[in-house]
């Protein structure tokens, strides 16, 4: 949350979109504070807190609370990274529990479930992935040799 008044000057020095960003700033800062204090973790020094019962029906009923589309969560800018950033606090390290909290609700599943998916693979690579699931990607070679290329730039910029 702290860099958010970096991100918005970043905006305003660019100068696209500026006007439609101002206007809507507020809410998708208000939504995110409210997020992280549900879970506990608004101020980062503790770990994320979450219903003992957390069925997928109190799941998609919590997505639909923090949509911006009234009740299809995942479908905007500010609540498809926030479900699948839950997904991921929620899962630890099972690829089948982030599966079912990102990949299988009743809103945009497709575009949560990537997001948490390209997060996993950040934090744990294929780590608990069902080789099924990337053995035969198409571009394989392509998207490999792209991350090689993407590590290698960070690691000239670190």
């Amino acid at each position: 949350m702290s860099t958010l008044p970096t991100a918005l000057s970043y905006i305003k020095e660019v100068g696209r979109d500026v006007k439609e960003n101002e206007e809507h700033w507020s809410y998708f800062t208000d939504s995110w504070t409210a997020y992280l204090t549900t879970r506990g973790i608004l101020h980062g020094d503790s770990d994320p807190v979450f219903p003992e019962q957390y069925s997928v029906k109190d799941r998609d009923a919590f997505y639909k609370s923090v949509s911006f589309r009234q009740g299809w969560g995942g479908a905007s800018g500010h609540d498809a990274p926030m479900i699948a950033y839950d997904a991921l606090l929620g899962a630890g390290a099972s690829w089948e529990e982030l599966c079912s909290r990102a990949m299988f609700h009743g809103g945009d599943s497709d575009s949560t479930g990537v997001i948490a998916g390209a997060w996993w693979g950040v934090l744990y690579g294929m780590d608990g992935v069902p080789v099924c699931n990337y053995k035969n990607l198409e571009y394989r070679k392509r998207i490999e040799k792209a991350a090689v290329e993407l590590f290698s730039k960070a690691q000239e910029l670190a």
